[in-house]
Parts: structure tokens; sequence; C-alpha cells
């Protein structure tokens, strides 16, 4: 049947206005004006207004208050939730009446929440009619209640009431019991056998059995209690902590409290696994009900008919998806017998079923049921199960195409609570029909239905609920918010006849008008197969206005797709009306309610269908209705916001303004990170299967489809809202499209709601969100709009010109309040580290070292392996896994200290002087880092040795301290501190007599926090050592005191202060990764003698500054300047940072600057000191004359050779020291370092001492800045890391380190300039750029190195292991700690050596590059006879990063637990030369042809043993598979069981596992799975395309090739992983997105994989935290433990299963 010809036509039909329309009043003629600017917070983008033409419009003051005030006006209207009917009672006269309990909500915009209240009714019938209805008494409002349910008699009734728990406790829940006359019930659910009851309407329910003796509900499943494997407590007599300890039955489960636990998605995070529970209210007692399979997750649960069982909805959670408003997920319904357990299937178990409903004679249920998978929402069939005959018929059935008046189909998403008739027959539903929603009774017996309110005023219909043929339901229009309707159903036959009465009515909102219109495509737009489909519109607009003027148009699409809009009352769209705009709700094609062939067209034709209906919707009204087309702006949410996206990039002179609400911007990066990856593919017409991935094309075809690919036309300002919780589109959706829109120039505005999901619905969000769209609206239209206050009834102007755009609070809080997204912190590219113990290079003897590995002196002449002792009868230790797992291990080698930090300070003259020095370790006991102080003395002696120490004091904890630097005298201390709970700043300066100056930086509120670590953190003195600088948070204006929400009448902010109103909520761009508290750095001056704090003025706004220190005059700063526009990038572990020539923008371009001081406060002064590329950490010679900083190209690798570069201070020229080194030389690598040293130059302003990786190793270099030469301090030592802290009066303080020795602190000192010694190499300036040119040149004297840790002076280093136990008395107590308390045996059983692998020519590079040799370390545990050791091989990350010979306690238990360890640095790593790192430009290719080439060697050697082969997570060559093969033939390795160990990610380990099947097991840490997923959520995009030789700029959006290059190098053969794999995620992380963990896990679940997933909720990139840490190590060893089986020492090979 068709439409009207008048609709069908696109006439406007006008529904029934609400009320009387006032008179317009006379308002101003619409004129046009240009831009003034973008508005605040849009990063001062470039404004197009200029582009489009606007001419001048005058500027009036806007009236936000008078906004605020509509606002609040048409936000108290309440919204009906449910209704009960109670028992008919008989009045003295006859008649009968039943009371109605009836629900509403309503927001508080004073109290920030939702409040419930419920109010009751009489109605007073004859049982064919409503004699007389009204209200009993008044409103009361509901507090905590969850749930509540009448019992069948209504006697009882049964309440789910939570109470907030006191102080630290948690919240809890209480089951209540009340009669007629009291609570006869109050029962504890905190404390029994399940966890919190479920009181959502998917899964929960409330259901008194009929005997009314029981009451069933859903609750979460118990699970048993967990704690760290570190967990400090006493133990019992006579038991041990470790494994295969007695355990009690409630003991907690060692190991488990990470371990991750799926969900079911949006809304439902903390619904994992649901139990039924049955309350025995006689008996008191409740029950978890037994039986269900557990591949089943139970929910809306009833009794059966005669209460001997229940029958529920089970769905299948393997894998979990996203469940809220998807009602195509395999489930079924059941039936459990509550005698004999037995769970019996009453429906088919291959569809979706949900809202069972059991008849009133218990013989029937009905239910709705669909297919699986394909739209989320589509037309359901109407299933009845007869109880008796267990037989199942199809009631209705899914309607194809909706026939003009007749039936459209079901579309609800549930069934009314109580839908029967009282004659057990017929049901009653409300769906969708067009776009309207009507009341329908269905006969089950004959398939008819009947509309019961098609001769009743259009609208939106929905029943509430049918008792005894009393019919209750509430009614709306978009001009009138919900009202109470009741009735009683007329015999069958007779629905028609149906007579509604208003029980609580609601007046109509004045001033608008709407109708619904019909449009029909062009040909051209048909589907093929679904062609003749027409879809609707609803058109609200203004009745009331200024006479002549057009209003502007506000367009607005629904989400979904499949939703649809019908006519009721919806409080943005009334809102945007009243202001002055029309507004157009568009069903577009593929909307519910106009029959399932609708729904079927959308699918595989998004972005172009649905965007050409809503275009052609918005052309046809614009043509045939009185609106501006000059002023059109589009609000979308969800698909809605796809749909903006895509209009404003493909129609972008059609739309003027954008507002988008959560929007799927990129289809291809939101599959692997939403709660519902298969409407990625669904909706892009793509199949979808759990267990694979998409393949290149599939990710090509969603990339077309989505609007990211048109946004270099989109020329709209853009608002987005976006929620931090959103599980469905992940707000990393709409920060993509914010940086590429950005980074293009057009204005755009973020805002951030934390504790909001996908609908953004809390109420001060919901607020918030309508001032900011509609004053977006207001000011980028153009135009002067109007709106009718009832308080005022007045018109008031609301001008665009002075308008600001800003977060408005529900608490009018009008100051600006930053809020920092709860995005993943951490430090990002570190990782187990290694690398080599190489021989001396040709010509050079060894040096004589002090300390020696072993605590005794190495012997000049004498050669030793690495990591063996000569002390006598040591001998083989025992086995350690023996008698101590792998946490007794962990535990203690991970409590030998690092040192941080250390000043010399001068005591008597130039002879003696202290040494503080600052250690840190792990605390397991108290899961945090333990940092303690030290004090030594160093006097200078006679004779070769030079230095004598002693200590001098006991250590002592540090507490609270966060930084510290000594004067430059060493007179004075300055300590920032933070001090708890409150959290306030203390800046402190310490001398002899204490404590001279405490200064409360945060009382004094000039900036925010201080950067206490970082790349922008410092604390420096000046000369005069009277003032302190330091970098800090720009402040942000504080909230304004309470404002109209709150009080009526209240005063508003004043107008100085509006640029700043209610800001909370806008987004501030931060620093990535480890940086997400870092956004707008800021220089402090503290002036110690006038006790005065200024921030300083001048630096540019593009730049971040850091690093800053003091010029040498004491007249200005030095600082390091970082670009942030058009925004940030991830900095951390990042050295280089592009420039954009092409569009003239620097981002995080480093140059260092130079601000001038004229007096106190610094000048605006400024002078360039470096450009033209990025530069690190300026140091200042002691003289003052000289600043030395390192320096690098901006742009290709993160990590990169540097040059080292000085300046002269007075002349102002810069000439390179050391430069970059392209082809690695014997003696001299490059610098790879990423800091210098706080001191490194010597004392004669000349010299200076840096470290930085040297192949394998990481080497301290004395450089002569004047002679360009180059010495190497360290090289050939047993040592293979050292690392400056500080060199002072010409002595150096250092640590040095082994894979078998922990940090060792040593001091020597340096002779001077031009003495003769031995043993050092040298290198010139002039021969860095040749590559085989022989070392030469003048050779400075080697150091005698001077170990710390005794009381006497020694000939010899001690290793910080010798002086630990004065710290930790009980270290003797673990069994391969040596008994005097001193070196730690167990590091005699580890031997380590460099592997040099020369790799041959594979054609995937230029020759000598190719074949570039790389070196692997091979740790060894020595005491293995005659069984080879098992391998772990760890690649490093980064990609560009280097494993050197340092102490890591990971590597060493290990080891300690019977494992060999190899640590690879391929091609690509630090210390090889530059060419090495620009080589890797492909991840992925060569990699894996690579790895493959060499993979048929390894398998041949396949067997029975155990091997773990550690994977990487950016890049492993073939370099890898080379290693492990040349170990396994030099080396007595086990090469019969393979695994694999990422250490940050494993990117290449996942390409592994697809080849290789022979790998038993792999552990996986923040790994990347997917390259092209990242683009939109990892905090450095730019590496996505640099490592795959792309070229980078902040306006790219990948094409269709480069996204299939992309997923072809990353693991898109997901299918084929059959290994067990444990992947270890921080929630915390920027740099890895850890949504993306869930696209893999998902795909092994699927396919019956065996996997484990650990979620850190602090953990970062690098899961660097103390509990972190060692959970993850204990959980990998755990993980191969399991899956490989234990070694054993018992010289068979063979291992314990």
């Amino acid at each position: 049947m068709s439409p009207p010809e008048h609709i069908r036509h696109l006439a406007f039909v006008p529904a029934r206005s609400g009320g009387a329309q006032p008179p317009a009043g006379p308002g101003p003629q619409p004129q046009v004006w240009r831009s003034a600017g973008e508005g605040g917070g849009d990063g001062g983008c470039k404004d197009r207004g200029a582009e489009r033409g606007w001419a001048p419009f005058p500027a009036v003051q806007p009236r936000a208050e008078e906004l605020s005030e509509l606002y609040r006006e048409l936000s108290q209207h309440p919204g009906l939730s449910t209704a009960c009917l109670g028992p008919d009672l008989t009045t003295q006269y006859g008649g009968k009446y039943c009371s109605l309990y009836t629900e509403w909500s309503q927001r508080d915009l004073a109290r920030a929440e939702n409040i419930k209240f419920c109010r009751q009714y009489l109605i007073f019938h004859d049982g064919a009619s409503i004699v007389y209805s009204g209200p009993a008494g008044t409103c009361s409002e509901i507090k905590d209640e969850l749930l509540s349910r009448e019992s069948p008699s209504g006697m009882l009734k049964a309440v789910l009431r939570k109470v907030p728990g006191k102080e630290k406790e948690k919240e809890k829940q209480f089951l209540e019991v009340w009669d007629q006359n009291r609570k006869v019930k109050s029962i504890d659910l905190t404390a029994l056998e399940h966890g919190s009851v479920y009181d959502d309407d998917q899964f929960g329910c409330l259901a008194w059995s009929h005997s009314e003796t029981h009451l069933l509900y859903v609750a979460e499943k118990k699970r048993p209690k967990a704690e760290s494997f570190f967990q400090s407590k006493a133990p019992e007599l006579g038991t041990s902590d470790e494994d295969g300890a007695p355990q009690k039955e409630d003991a907690p489960i060692k190991g488990e409290q990470f371990v991750y636990h799926e969900d079911w998605g949006e809304t439902l995070s903390t619904r994992s696994v649901p139990v039924l529970c049955v309350l025995d209210i006689e008996g008191n007692s409740i029950s978890v009900l037994e039986g269900i399979p557990e591949h089943l997750s139970p929910g809306q649960a009833f009794w059966s008919p005669e209460d001997t069982g229940v029958v529920f909805v089970g769905w299948w959670h393997d894998p979990f998806p996203g469940l809220r408003h998807c009602t195509n997920r395999r489930s079924a319904l059941f039936y459990v017998d509550l005698t004999g357990g037995r769970c019996e299937l009453l429906s088919e178990d291959t569809r979706a079923v949900w809202s069972p409903r059991l008849s009133p004679d218990g013989c029937r249920i009905v239910y709705l049921e669909n297919n699986v998978l394909g739209p989320h929402q589509q037309c359901s069939q109407l299933r009845m199960y007869d109880w008796y005959t267990k037989h199942t018929s199809t009631v209705l059935e899914a309607v194809p195409r909706q026939a003009w008046g007749a039936f459209p189909g079901i579309y609800c998403g549930a069934l009314p609570g109580m839908c029967w008739a009282a004659d057990s027959r017929r049901i009653l539903l409300d769906t969708a029909q067009r776009s309207q929603q009507d009341v329908f009774v269905v006969d089950t017996a004959t398939g008819t239905t009947t509309s019961l309110t098609a001769d009743s005023p259009q609208g939106s219909w929905s029943v509430l609920t049918i008792d005894r043929d009393l019919l209750v339901a509430k009614f709306s229009t978009p001009s009138c918010p919900p009202m109470l309707k009741v009735a009683v159903l007329p015999a069958a036959g007779h629905e028609a006849q149906t007579q509604w009465i208003c029980l609580q009515d609601a007046p109509p909102v004045p001033g608008i008008t709407w109708g619904i219109r019909t449009l029909q495509p062009p040909p051209e737009q048909e589907h093929p197969q679904y062609g003749g489909l027409d879809f609707d519109a609803i058109l609200m607009r203004p009745s009331e206005g200024p006479s002549g003027q057009k209003p502007p148009l506000v367009v607005m699409p629904h989400g979904g797709p499949h939703s649809v809009f019908t006519a009721g009352w919806m409080l943005y769209p009334a809102a945007l009306c009243r202001v002055g705009f029309a507004v157009l709700l568009v069903n577009y094609r593929g909307s519910l309610g106009f029959g399932q062939d609708s729904v079927a067209s959308l699918p595989g034709n998004v972005g172009t269908q649905d965007v050409h209906d809503v275009q052609l919707c918005v052309e046809r009204v614009l043509q045939e209705e009185m609106l501006d087309a000059s002023r059109v702006a589009l609000v979308g949410g969800s698909h809605g916001g796809f749909l903006a996206c895509h209009l404003i990039g493909q129609f972008p002179d059609t739309y003027h303004a954008c507002v988008v609400r959560n929007p799927v911007v990129n289809i291809a990066s939101m599959v692997a990170t939403t709660d519902i990856p298969d409407w990625c593919l669904t909706e892009t017409g793509l199949p979808y299967k759990p267990d694979a991935l998409p393949d290149p094309a599939q990710w090509t075809e969603m990339l077309h489809k989505s609007p990211i690919r048109y946004v270099d036309q989109v020329r709209a300002p853009v608002l987005l809202m976006l929620g931090e919780d959103d599980r469905r589109v992940p707000p990393k959706q709409g920060l993509e499209y914010y940086r590429a829109l950005k980074a293009r120039g057009v204005p755009t505005r973020l805002l951030w709601y934390p504790g909001n999901n996908h609908a953004l619905a809390g109420v001060e969000a919901e607020a918030d969100g309508f001032m900011n769209m509609a004053l977006w609206l207001l000011k980028h239209l153009q135009c002067r709009c109007h709106f009718h206050s009832r308080s005022s009834r007045s018109w008031w102007p609301l001008d665009l010109s002075a308008a600001r755009v800003c977060g408005w609070a529900m608490g009018m809080r009008w100051a600006v309040g930053r809020v920092t997204p709860a995005w993943p912190c951490g430090a990002a590219g570190s990782g187990w580290r290694a690398g080599t113990g190489r021989a001396l290079p040709p010509g050079c003897s060894r040096l004589l070292w002090q300390p020696s590995h072993c605590g005794r002196q190495a012997r000049p002449g004498r050669e030793q392996p690495h990591g063996h002792s000569d002390r006598q009868g040591c001998g083989a230790r025992p086995f350690i896994q023996a008698a101590h797992g792998p946490a007794a291990c962990y535990r203690e080698l991970s409590r030998f200290p690092a040192v941080t930090r250390a000043a010399l300070r001068a005591a008597a003259g130039d002879q003696t002087f202290q040494l503080y020095t600052e250690c840190s370790r792990p605390d397991l006991a108290r899961r945090r880092l333990l940092r303690f102080g030290r004090h030594y003395s160093l006097r200078r002696t006679a004779g070769r040795q030079g230095l004598a120490v002693s200590r001098t004091a006991l250590s002592a904890e540090i507490h609270n301290q966060l930084l510290s630097q000594d004067s430059p005298t060493g007179q004075r201390r300055a300590a920032l501190k933070r001090c708890p709970p409150q959290g306030r700043e203390l800046l402190e300066v310490w001398d002899s007599g204490g404590c001279s100056h405490s200064v409360d930086l945060t009382a004094l509120g000039k900036h925010g926090d201080v950067y206490a670590e970082g790349p922008f953190a410092c604390l420096a003195w000046s000369h005069s050592e009277t003032r302190l600088l330091y970098v800090a948070e720009k402040t942000r204006p504080k909230p304004q005191p309470p404002g109209p929400w709150d009080v009526p009448g209240a005063a508003w902010p004043a107008a100085e202060d509006e640029d700043e109103e209610g800001k909370q909520f806008v987004y501030h761009e931060d620093w990535g990764e480890a940086l997400s508290t870092r956004s707008m750095p800021v220089l402090c001056i503290l002036d110690l003698k006038g006790l005065s704090l200024s921030v300083l003025e001048g630096v540019p706004e593009h730049l971040s500054p850091g690093q800053a220190l003091w010029s040498p005059d004491d007249c200005g700063v030095v600082f390091v300047g970082w670009w942030h526009k058009p925004f940030r990038l991830g900095l951390n572990a990042c050295s280089n940072r592009r420039w954009v020539p092409a569009s003239n923008q620097h981002h995080a371009r480093m140059s260092m600057q130079y601000q001038h001081s004229g007096g106190p406060t610094l000048a605006a002064h400024r002078a360039a000191v470096s450009r033209g590329g990025f530069c690190l950490l300026p140091r200042l010679s002691p003289d003052g004359q000289r600043l030395l900083y390192l320096e690098g190209a901006v742009g290709g690798p993160h990590r990169q050779c540097l040059r080292l570069r000085m300046l002269t201070w007075q002349t102002r020229q810069t000439v390179t020291v050391l430069d970059v080194v392209q082809e690695p030389m014997e003696a001299f690598a490059g610098l790879y370092a990423e800091a210098l040293p706080p001191r490194c130059w010597a004392a004669d302003s000349r010299r200076a001492v840096l470290g930085t990786p040297q192949r394998s190793r990481t080497d301290l270099l004395l450089v002569d800045t004047e002679a360009c030469t180059v010495t190497n301090l360290t090289a050939g030592s047993s040592e293979g890391c050292w690392e400056l802290l500080t060199l002072q009066w010409d002595l150096l303080v250092a640590t040095c380190s082994a894979p078998h020795q922990p940090p060792s602190l040593v001091s020597s000192a340096l002779a001077p300039c031009g003495t003769v010694g031995y043993g050092a190499a040298v290198c010139s300036q002039a021969q860095l750029s040749v590559a085989h040119t022989p070392w030469c040149g003048v050779a400075q004297p080697d150091p005698i190195w001077h170990s710390l840790g005794m009381a006497q002076p020694q000939c010899h280093p001690l290793p910080v292991s010798r002086w630990w136990p004065l710290l930790h008395q009980q270290a003797t107590s673990c069994p391969w700690l040596g008994a005097t308390g001193g070196t730690p045996q167990a590091f005699l059983v580890v031997t380590w050596k460099t592997l040099t692998i020369q790799p041959p020519c594979s054609g995937q590079g230029p020759d000598a590059q190719d074949t570039q040799a790389f070196e692997a370390l091979l740790l060894n545990p020595s005491d293995w006879h005659n069984t080879a050791p098992p391998c772990c091989v760890p690649p490093w990350c980064g990609p560009h990063a280097v494993f050197d010979a340092r102490w890591a306690p990971s590597m060493a238990a290990l080891c300690q637990l019977g494992f060999a360890v190899l640590l690879v640095n391929y091609r690509g790593s630090l210390g090889f030369g530059q060419a090495s790192i620009i080589l890797l430009s492909c991840v992925g290719e060569q990699d894996v042809a690579d790895t493959q080439v060499r993979g048929a060697g390894l398998r041949l050697l396949g067997g029975s043993g155990g091997m773990l082969l550690f994977g990487c997570q950016w890049w492993v060559p073939h370099g890898c598979r080379l290693a492990v093969e040349q170990a396994l033939h030099r080396e007595p390795l086990d090469p019969h069981r393979l695994a694999l160990l990422a250490v940050h990610g494993a990117f290449i380990a996942l390409h592994l596992l697809t080849r290789e099947p022979a790998y038993q097991a792999c552990a996986l840490r923040s790994p990347v799975s997917n390259l092209p997923a990242l683009l939109g959520t990892s905090d450095i995009p730019d590496w996505r395309y640099t490592s795959l030789g792309l070229p980078y700029s902040f306006e790219r959006v990948p094409c269709a090739e480069e996204v299939a290059t992309m997923l072809l190098r990353s693991l898109a053969q997901a299918a084929q992983v059959q290994t067990p794999v444990l992947l270890c995620v921080g929630a915390r992380d920027r740099r890895v997105s850890p949504n993306r963990r869930w696209e893999l896990y998902r795909v092994l679940r699927a396919r019956g994989v065996p996997a484990r997933l650990l979620w850190y909720p602090e953990g970062g990139h690098a899961l660097a935290g103390v509990e972190t840490e060692a959970d993850v190590f204990k959980n990998c060893a755990h993980w191969f433990l399991q899956h490989l089986g234990q070694p054993r020492r018992d010289g068979t090979g063979q291992h314990s299963p």
C-alpha cells in the first residue's frame, strides 16, 4: 500500500502543535558577518570564515544564562520508567478499584544526578472501562533502590538496595522483603557466595516463585581471592611460601590478581560470569543454582509453572561479544530442573533469543528471536513455546516490506515485563512503525495484529504493563513530554475500540511545530536488490521568532545505524528548536520500522546510501521550507557522527558547522578496539569470522567507507564530544579525527568526559554537551537566534561574535579544570637490555679494573672468562629450582640497588671530598621503589691508586622526594618534595645548619605540578646560588563558585572571566606515553632572597620549554623548546620530532633558546642557539664559555646516531665536535646516548665524559672538544655497562655492571690533559668519516677505578652486593648467597660471552649493509654438567634499541632457573652505526623473509628439549635466527623445544608463530599485532610510516594501498597460530593501545588456542611498576613451566612434565 500522494511528494504534514502560540517578537533583521576568530581551545588553527565570504555582523553581548535557563526548564520534565498495578479491591458500594504504582526519573542539575521518585494513582473500573482515575498523594524520592518487584498476590514486595560503605568499605547490597506493614527480611548479599547482583535489563531479574516463598536473581560469580606472587605475610610454623606448600581451601591464589576476565562490553563492563541465585525466604538461605553449562551466561530468568525449575536465556560467551543493543548474539532458551540439576534446551541453539514471558495460566512462553550475526538490530520473530506439549511455533514472522498502514514487524528491544492479557492468548507490545511508535495486540493463536493507537494522536507510545486487562502506557511527542495513559483492553476482536484515559498530563512545550516527511530516493540511488524503498524524516521548527528571518537548520541523523527516530520527546532537539533552530531528524534507509528489506539494504552501503539519503532530505527540505540554506549544521552521535563526518567531507559547501558525539571515523582502526568487531565488517558488507583477522582487501574496503577518507575536504568547524569509558566506539576514533582536522587548520575543539560511556548520558556531561553544542552552532552558523524564556517571557538575542564556546559544567564551574584522560602511561621502549663483553680492539691492552667480577683483584695480564671466579672451593652451585621457584629467585635478585644520582662536595681543600649518592631498588613487600641515600669520603692519595674511599654514615631512606640538586659550591641542596595526603609540593633548601627555606609551591598557585621526571624536568641553581629554576605545568584558572545550576538567581561570572567559563571538560593534549600529565610546561624561578616566585614570560607560544639552565652571567635562561603545533606527539624515548616543510609547521622540533634578563624578571628578548634539527640536554662548561649538547636530524627513526655539538657562548659560534658515524669502526661506533650526564665537563672546560652504547656495550668516552678526539675509558673491561654519575674536580663517579654482576659504584681521578698513558683507544674527528682508517692520536691515561663500598681503601673495587647486606641483614638466608653476606655466589654460576654473527647476503638491501655483522650476548648457567640448558632468546624492542652487557634481574633469574639467555642485537640496533639504523625501514618483510630462509636449518634440530625464543615488539630480522642457529652450533644448548617470550610486544614473535609450528609456548608483552590499527590510537603515529620507509606528515591519511601493506606486514595470518599464548598488557599504554590486544586475544580464544591475558591497571607500555614487573616475570616463568615442563639437571636431557 502506497503512502498518500501529498506525503509521497514531500509535502509538510504538521502534527498537533502544543499550546497556543504567542505572537512573534519584532527582533532584528538577519545579517551575515565574518568570523573574528575560531574560539577558545582550538589551538590557534586557521579560520576558514574568509573562505566562505561571510560579511560583518554586529557584535551583541550573549546571554548564556538564558540558554542555561532554557535547558534547566526543559530538563525538568520527568521520564516514566516503570508501572505496577496492585490487586483489585472492592468498595462498600461494590465498585472495583486498584492502585497504580509508577516510577519516574528526572535530571537534578544541582546534584548532577538522575533522581528517581514514585507516584501512586487510584483507578476505578468496572472491568470494561475506566470509571475514574486520579493521583493518590504526592511524589516521594526513591533512594538507593536497584530493583524492586511485587509478588504475584501483591502482598509482598522484594527490594534490592545498595548501601554506601563506611569509610574505606565497599558498597553493600541488601535484599529486603516487605509486607503491607513492615520490613520482614533484610539480607546482606555482600558476604554471600556470589558477587554483586545484576540490576541491568540485559541479564538482571528479580522473580518471585508462584508460591511466594523463593526469590530468583542473577549475580556475578564469586572468584577466589587472588594476591601477588610476592605477597608478604608471616608464614605459619613449618610451612613455606614457595610453590608446593600446603594451601588452605580459602587461601588466595598466587599471581591471579592481574588475570584479565572478559566482560560483556559497553555498559556491562562489570558483567563477566553471571550465576542464578535462589533465596529461600522461609529458610533464610541463599544457594547458587548448579547445572548450567559453563559455556553459557544465564539471565532474564523466571520460575517454571510449578516452581520445579527455572527458565532462563543463556548466551554463549566464548568469545565475549558486546551485548548492549545487540539482539543478534547467539543464545537460547533453557530450563534447569532444581531437583536433578538437569539443563534442558527449549529453543534452537543456533539463533538469538531474548525476552521470554510466561502466560498467566503457565502454559505458554513467548519470546523474541533473531538470526545470529548480521545487523545488530533487525526485524524479529515472535516465537511461542508450549510448556506441556513441548512444541514451538512462530507467531509472527519478520516483515520484509512495511506496507502503508499495516503491521510493520517487531523492532522492540524487549517485550514488556507483563505483556499477556488475562485470557493467556493475546499479548501486547510496542514497536516502531516507520517514524512513530505504536502499541499492538497480537493474537498468538491466529497471528493477527491490531493497533491500539491507530486512532490516537501521532507520537510515540510505549507499554508499561498490563494486568487483568488493565493497560498502562506512556505517550509523548516531539513537543510534548511523556504523559501517563491507562485503558481497559477490550475483548478479542474489539481491540480497535480501546479508549485511552490520561492519568498524568504534561503541558506541551510552546513554540515547536513538527511533522513527518516521506521521501523516495531518485532512481540512480535505488538499491539494486531492494528497490522501491522509501524513508522518513521528522522536521521540528520554531513556530515563533522574528518576522522575516529564516531559521537555521540542524540536521541530526540517528546512530545505530539500525535504529530509528520516533516522534517522541527528545530533550536536545526540543531545546535546539526553542533556541531558534529548525531540527531535521532523518530516518534513512536501514532504519528500523520500515521492514527487514530496509534493514538489509544498508550493510555494504554505509557511507554511500545513508549519506545520500540524508543529503537528499536536506536538499529537499531547504527547497520547500522557509529555512536558511546558508546556515546548515550537522549534529550526530555514534553512526550519526559517522554520517556527519561523511557529509561535511563529501558535501563541504552545504554544511557550515558540525557537532559529533563519539563518532565512528575509521572503521578499519575501530575493528581491533570495539566491543562489537562484527559490526565493522557486517556494516561494510564483509563476512565476520571470530577466529580470523581482516585481510588487506577487507581493511581496504573498511577504510574506503570511512569518513577519514574525506578529511582533506572538510572545511566546517567541528566540535567533538568523547566519553572516556566508551567501549563501543573507543575515544581514540574521535582523537584520530581531531588530530587530522587540526593538522589541516580546520577549527576544531574536543570535549573529554571522564566517567561517561558511549551514550554520554551522565547528567553533567549531558548538560555540558548541550551548552557547548548550542554555543558552537550559534557561533559558527553566524546567526542571531532567539528563544523564549518561560521566566521572562521576552526575546533575547544571542549573537555569535562574542559567544564563548566553552565546556559548560553542571555545577557552573566556569573556570577551566584540566581533565587528563586515564590513558595508559609508563616508560616506553624500555625492556630487558644487554650488550657485549667483546675482546679488546687490536693494539689495545686491558685496563687494570677495580672492581673485578668477584670482589677480588683481576691481576694484570691474567685473562678470565666473564663471570668466572678464581675463588677456591666454590664449586658448582645447586640448581635453584630444586628448592626455590621463580618468585624466590626474582625476589632475591631484584634486591640489589641501582645508584641513580651522585654529588661531590669539597670538604678540605682539593684533597678530601664528600660524596652523596641516591640509590633505589624494588621493595616487593611495599610494592614500590625504595629510595635511600649513602655518604662517602674520598681522599686523594699519592701513588698509582690516587684515591682512598671510606663510608661516613649509614644509609637512610628518602621519603617523598621528587627532585634534588646541589648548588655549584656543594654547600646547599635544593629538594622538591610532595607531602601526602594532600599532595602539596614543597621546595626546600638545606645547608649545614638545616632547612633554610621551605616554600609551599601549591599554596602559591602560580603553576601546576612541578615536572620531576621526563624530558622536560630540571632543577637548576643560579651561579650566585640565589635563585632556582624549574619546570612546571602551566596553571589553569580554578573553577568559579557554584552558579545558577545550584543556587537560583546566583551571580554569573564576570565578563573578564568568561573566556575560561566551564572548561573542565575541554580536552588538553599531552605528550603521550609516560607523559600524560605533561601538557603546557612553563619555566619558573624561585628567588631565595626575595622569597618570590615568578613564571618566565616571553617563551613563544608554540614551544614547550624544558631542560633549562642558567646562562653564565645569570642574566638569562637556556632551554630546549619542543614545537607542539599542530598537536603533540609522543615524546618519551623519541629523540626525533619531524618538521613538515610543506605546511611550514614544526612539531616537537627542538631548539635551544636563550632568554635574556635585564633584572629579576626575565625579559622577552631571546636568541636562538640552535636551529634546523633537534637538540638535547645542554651542558655548560665550568668556565661558562662553552655549551655542549646532542643534536640529530628531525624525522626518521626515533632513536639514531647523534652529533655532539658545542656552542661558544661569547661568539655564539657552533661547531661539531663529533659527527654522525655511518659505518661503525672498531674503536668508535658513534653517539647514541639518551642523555648527557648532568655534570660531564672536566675541570679544564675542554674535555667531557659521556656514556654511550658501543656495539653490545655501554662505555665511557672522554671527548676533547678542541682536538675532536675520543678516548674510550672502559674498552675491554669485564663489566659491559658503564654509566657516569658525576664529574667534579676531575673526580669521576660511575657505576658498572655486567650480566653476572649487579651495579658497582666506582670512582677514579682524571689525569690532566696531555698526559701520556696506555691502554685506551683514541680517535680524532677527522677519522670518524673513514671507516677503516687505523686509530691514532695522543692517548689519555688509563684511569684507576676505586670501589666505594668498603670502610677501608682497597686495591680493587667492590660490587654493591658487598655492602648491600648492611641494609639487609637476612641476605645470607638465601641458599645461593654467600654465608659471609658478601658477593652472592649465584653470580658465580653465570658466564657470558659475545658472539659475532656474519649474515650472508640475502638480496634484501645494499651489499655492504645487507651483510653487516651484528652481535649477540650469551648468558649461560655454568653449572650444567652433562646436560645442555634450554635457551631464552630475547631480541630488543624499539626497534632502535640495544642490549648492552648490564645487570638485569630478570635475565639473571632466568639463568638461575636453568635457562641460557641469548640477547640478539641484530641489524638496526643502536651502537652499530647510522647505516644499520637506516637499513631498518620495512618491518614485516625482510625480517620475516630472512627468518623463513634460515628457518629450515633450525627445524632440523627439533626434538623434545626446551628452548625459549623471545620475540620483539617491533622488528626481528633474520639475524635472530642466525644468532640462534650459530649459538646452537657453537654452544652446548638444548635445541629440542622452542618457545617465544617477547620482551615488549612480539611483533615478529607473532609472525614466527604463524610460520613455525614447532613453538610450544609464547608469552608476549605489549604486542603490536596490527600496524594500521595503531594509526589513530598510538602516541607515535609517525613510527608506523617510518618503519615502512614512508614519509610522514600531520595531514597524512593512509591510502588503501598503504593500509594493505601495513596489514600484510602485521599479523595477517593469526588464524594459523596454534601455540599457547600469554599476553601481558598495561591498561595505561599510550604507545600500543591496550585495546588492540583484544583483537588477537579474541581470535585465539575463538580458535580454541590456549590463551591468557594479564591486565595491569597501572601499567604503561613498559610494564615497569615494581609489582607489575615482578608479576609479569613470575607469570611468564609459570607459563613456560606449564607448557614446557620442569627442566632437570639429571644428565638425561629430559624434562619433567
